[in-house]
């Protein structure tokens, strides 16, 4: 710990990671962003990347539920006939081309991706953004249950990702990015997010996250 202003900051990811004030958040992994048969996939974007992430994914969100952390899954709708979407959100959303109906509720493509489906006791936040917070109950329920720390995973690294890292952040919280848990369509998008992010928060492989919640919780287990 270093102590700044008087107050005690974590330093090291062990120190960032109590278990009892963190929260891991699952972004976007849903079929039609994620799934060769989503609206992404039917419009020729490039899912290489996702889906060699994705068993990573599906590997770390396993190994925190058997630690017992919570987890928040996070997932984008459009509601029907546009209800959602704003002229400028429109505009952005049509930028490459694709139909900006993607993540309809209800549909098989705002369905969670095989194996990453909320569990029961986890839950789910609807947002209309990248960002996870805006217009949302998310930092509500944060703060509710005193968490401190964020561990973030997901889709997409250059979009919902880092907007949601950013958002939290200015929330002021502690944010940890899992850096082979996120992906993006865009290969060059998705280095040149990490490298920004890599800049300004924590970045760490999901072993090595565990490992550190693994050695927090055993030190928290003698006192």
């Amino acid at each position: 710990m270093r102590v700044i202003a008087g107050r005690q900051i974590p330093e090291t990811l062990e120190e960032l990671l109590d278990p009892v004030r963190t929260t891991i958040l699952l972004i976007d992994c849903q079929n039609d962003f994620a799934h060769a048969d989503g609206l992404f996939g039917r419009s020729g974007v490039d899912l290489s990347l996702i889906t060699e992430r994705l068993p990573a994914i599906r590997a770390f969100v396993e190994e925190v539920r058997s630690a017992g952390l919570p987890l928040i899954h996070l997932h984008q709708q459009t509601l029907p006939q546009g209800a959602s979407d704003s002229a400028a959100w429109l505009r952005f959303k049509t930028r490459s081309g694709r139909d900006p109906a993607y993540c309809l509720p209800g549909t098989w493509g705002c369905a969670a991706v095989e194996g990453l489906e909320p569990r029961a006791g986890e839950e789910v936040v609807v947002k209309f953004r990248p960002d996870g917070f805006l217009h949302t109950p998310l930092e509500m329920m944060l703060r509710a249950a005193g968490i401190e720390t964020l561990v973030v995973c997901g889709l997409f690294t250059e979009g919902c990702v880092e907007s949601t890292v950013r958002s939290a952040s200015y929330r002021d919280f502690f944010v940890v990015v899992a850096e082979d848990a996120v992906a993006s369509a865009v290969p060059q998008l998705h280095e040149g997010s990490l490298a920004l992010m890599r800049a300004r928060y924590p970045l760490h492989d999901s072993d090595e996250i565990l490992a550190a919640l693994a050695r927090r919780q055993a030190t928290a287990n003698k006192t």
